[in-house]
């Protein structure tokens, strides 16, 4: 694990590597059909599913020292509100690291999205600098595009990407 990264708090929240008690968490963010109105095929319908998913990113933690962190309220420890954060991924056949982030709908238009992205781009220019750091982005997912923009991320093109290669914006630092 690459030292500091596991746990990062801002003022509001508490970013913390994932844990496998997480899946249920996991199960309810990404199965809630709000969570997935711009691609509603992505949405989970089991908790295998979750755990899988759950799996795949504590291995990034175990293999690579970095992934996407777990978020929670300062005030409300141990009450996930919302997953963010980057890790590494094959693109193009090369490997980035991919920004994400996705929260409970009760959480929208908090800043959260953001200011859990300034953290990750902040640790990324830190402990990853030579890795290229990309955010792929559905394009009817204007919330997403507006925090990718407000960070001061560059849309760079349209690719495919997904399940039937579905065009998403690709965005880049710079």
């Amino acid at each position: 694990m690459i030292h500091g990264l596991e746990q990062v708090d801002t003022e509001r929240l508490r970013l913390r590597a994932f844990r496998e008690s997480d899946v249920e968490a996991m199960f309810e963010l990404h199965s809630d059909p709000r969570t997935n109105l711009v691609d509603a095929s992505a949405a989970m319908s089991t908790r295998e599913e979750a755990r899988e998913l759950l799996s795949r990113w504590l291995g990034d933690w175990a293999e690579r020292g970095v992934g996407y962190w777990a978020v929670e309220r300062r005030e409300a420890p141990g009450v996930v509100v919302g997953v963010g954060g980057v890790r590494h991924k094959p693109l193009e056949g090369r490997t980035v690291l991919n920004l994400a982030y996705r929260f409970f709908p009760s959480t929208w238009g908090s800043g959260f999205a953001t200011e859990v992205s300034l953290v990750a781009l902040e640790k990324a220019r830190l402990h990853l600098p030579e890795v290229p750091l990309v955010a792929i982005i559905h394009p009817d997912n204007v919330p997403s595009v507006r925090v990718a923009e407000r960070l001061g991320l560059r849309f760079e093109r349209i690719i495919p990407y997904g399940t039937g290669d579905v065009p998403h914006r690709l965005y880049v630092v710079g």
